[in-house]
């Protein structure tokens, strides 16, 4: 099969994917929500304000990403890391966790030198400094709005941390049990003994390592975690910008410390659900009316449009993106993995 075919084959599977995604998001809807969005249209020039600062985080993560792949292989290019990054960010929607973390090291590891294994080390720091900047702004949300957020949050945290506790509590044996043994196999079995898969787990460990410890080697390290800080501003900003688009919860209601309490409870709702599908909707609806007192249906169609906005422009340039990789590299020494399949 030609590469053509190939390229043309897999566009189509994601459109696929694109679509089906869009209808699975908006099966649930009722004829009155959608009577009530129509009735209730948002000032569509901060929505272009918002999409517009999201594509910016977008590109400062691939740059980012490229800062960690610097010491670990040869700088890709800025475009296929942006464009990796996009195909990631759309296969993320898929109903498997983190799918698209995996896929955009293999991507870009096709249209680049750098192993496979050593880019999954530097998404594993790049997600670990994610939530790093996650606990910096949820502490700015504390500092700014505590007293608002934690005389709602505070009854459903209690009973949260009582159910798990007793689960800890009931289990807690039989967990520290399977931890030891399953410490011991894989010492035993893979680390201890010299056979090929032990030699073959070893390298990849080795290898996973080098991506992870990469953050110590770079060699703009203000530079990185700036752009690490301005990710989240940027994501800061697409809420706030959203938050403009109705009356109810634009300024002077709604103002940039609240735009804080919408993101940090939005990227809860991103973690739980692949894309934050579903979650992400039901997480933001409640915030607004619980914590806001803002009226129906602003909740309900303001959910939906921070969350479809940018489900819309992570699945154009996904789309894009799978288009122009093999376009813009056909003459690129990096395509003879793609070449070796056609003989």
């Amino acid at each position: 099969m030609s590469p053509k075919i190939k390229n043309a084959l897999k566009f189509l599977l994601f459109l696929g994917i694109g679509v089906g995604l869009v209808y699975l998001s908006v099966k649930d809807i009722s004829r009155k929500d959608l009577e009530n969005i129509r009735e209730n249209p948002p000032n569509y020039w901060w929505l272009i304000a918002s999409i517009a600062v999201g594509l910016l985080s977008h590109l400062f993560r691939a740059i980012r990403w490229r800062m960690l792949i610097e010491p670990v292989a040869e700088k890709p290019l800025l475009s296929n890391t942006f464009f990796a990054v996009m195909i990631g960010y759309m296969t993320n929607y898929a109903p498997l966790p983190r799918l698209g973390e995996i896929y955009r090291c293999g991507i870009l590891s096709r249209y680049s030198k750098a192993p496979v294994v050593g880019l999954v080390g530097t998404v594993i720091v790049e997600r670990i400094i994610d939530v790093l900047m996650l606990l910096v702004f949820f502490v700015i949300m504390l500092m700014l709005r505590f007293q608002k957020v934690y005389s709602v949050v505070k009854p459903k945290f209690e009973q949260y941390m009582h159910d798990k506790l007793n689960f800890l509590e009931k289990y807690y044996i039989w967990i520290i049990l399977c931890m030891i043994i399953g410490a011991f196999v894989f010492v035993g079995l893979v680390l201890k003994n010299d056979n090929k898969v032990s030699r073959f787990i070893k390298k990849y460990i080795r290898s996973f390592w080098d991506g992870i410890r990469s953050v110590g080697k770079l060699k703009k390290t203000v530079l990185f975690w700036a752009y690490s800080f301005g990710i989240w501003v940027l994501y800061l900003l697409s809420t706030y910008f959203c938050l403009q688009c109705f009356p109810q919860t634009a300024e002077p209601h709604m103002n940039l410390a609240d735009g804080v309490v919408v993101l940090i409870f939005g990227s809860f709702g991103v973690i739980v659900s692949p894309g934050g599908t579903g979650a992400y909707q039901i997480i933001i609806k409640n915030v607004l009316e619980k914590i806001y007192k803002v009226a129906s249906p602003i909740p309900f169609a303001l959910a939906w449009i921070i969350w479809g906005s940018q489900l819309i422009l992570i699945l154009t340039l996904g789309l894009i993106s799978l288009m122009l990789l093999p376009i813009l590299n056909k003459n690129d020494k990096a395509r003879y993995i793609a070449m070796e399949d056609t003989k």
